[in-house]
């Protein structure tokens, strides 16, 4: 698309979010989820406006594993573009995160801690 912003419905969102969400760049109709997505990440610190729709999202499996791979793609784009704007990015990925906590209880890019096992 040539424009940056899309209108669906009554609102506009970003071309640019939109494509990243739904890591498309042709975006027709995004699910409701990645619209709210886009809202949050339109405005992050809108975040606790918008937290219980994202704790009663009821998804299906498909639905879950593509909110996730869109919650992924938001965290690595804003490590990438971190020297570009540092507080849009860092509230960007932190929103991202904390979105990621609440529906799945973890993070999949988070450091994982070594155990150490003992070697007898």
């Amino acid at each position: 698309m040539t424009n940056d912003r899309i209108t669906i419905g009554n609102e506009k969102f970003s071309t640019a979010d939109l494509q990243l969400l739904t890591g498309q760049d042709d975006v027709k109709t995004p699910q409701d989820y990645i619209l709210l997505l886009a809202r949050v990440l339109r405005d992050p610190l809108k975040l606790p406006r918008h937290l219980s729709d994202i704790c009663c999202l009821r998804l299906k499996e498909e639905d879950l594993q593509e909110i996730r791979m869109a919650l992924l793609r938001v965290q690595i784009d804003a490590e990438l573009r971190m020297h570009e704007d540092i507080q849009r990015y860092q509230q960007r990925r932190y929103v991202s995160q904390v979105i990621e906590i609440l529906l799945f209880n973890e993070l999949l890019l988070a450091p994982k801690e070594i155990v150490e096992e003992d070697i007898e």
